[in-house]
């Protein structure tokens, strides 16, 4: 299946969410096709539906001192962190009704995460009972329980009558330091890690965005017949 991408650049993080709600909209109207955005923020911590500031560990007044804003979003999830260096993509896609299912949802943009990785030499894997991608110190795509591996996506959604919208969020090379201000996602010891230190070739965002949106063209195509 294949779907527009709108490359937004470095955008306020405000500014990407009502893009993204009047996308939806436009969407449900059938005015555009499904739409992959793909960009960056400024330094900004959402927290989701399920989420707590009381997962900031740091005081307010540091928040302020290094411009990071705190904002609370509609998608599901808890606490994570969006700054320069991280690529954040936010289907727009409203899902055909033999794929309305939200788990194979985002169990398909972790794939497609691990297979981006793959591409750069990079072993990554999804966690039973986590969301995201992390790394993967044994090479295997999929560990029955967390050991310590560093977080490399975090995910959460957000759907209105099946069009999809949050997304997520992939560390290329961005400045972590942020992390250790949180719980990361709202668990207690998680670490985060940049694609660029798992890689065994250099890594751009320009590549890396390039090899995603494939990557999810690749998991979405049994869609197409759907549409």
């Amino acid at each position: 299946m294949n779907f527009e991408v709108l490359n937004i650049g470095l955008t306020d993080y405000e500014k990407a969410r009502a893009l993204q709600l009047e996308l939806v909209e436009k969407r449900l109207r059938g005015e555009i096709p499904n739409t992959l955005v793909l960009t960056q923020h400024p330094k900004v911590f959402t927290i989701g539906r399920t989420g707590s500031r009381s997962n900031i560990l740091v005081p307010e007044a540091k928040l302020k001192a290094e411009n990071i804003q705190v904002i609370n979003v509609e998608r599901g999830g808890d606490i994570t962190y969006h700054g320069p260096g991280q690529l954040v993509a936010y289907p727009i896609f409203l899902l055909p009704k033999g794929h309305r299912d939200l788990k194979s949802f985002l169990r398909l943009l972790e794939q497609s995460v691990i297979e981006t990785a793959t591409n750069f030499g990079a072993k990554t894997c999804s966690i039973e009972g986590l969301t995201g991608v992390w790394e993967s110190p044994t090479g295997e795509t999929y560990l029955p329980s967390w050991h310590g591996e560093r977080k490399l996506t975090s995910m959460g959604l957000a759907f209105k009558r099946w069009v999809s919208y949050h997304g997520l969020a992939l560390n290329v090379e961005t400045d972590l330091t942020p992390f250790s201000y949180m719980n990361l996602c709202g668990l207690v010891g998680k670490r985060p890690v940049n694609l660029k230190d798992l890689a065994a070739r250099e890594v751009s965002m320009e590549v890396v965005s390039e090899v995603l949106v494939n990557e999810i063209k690749k998991l979405v195509a049994p869609w197409e017949e759907e549409i």
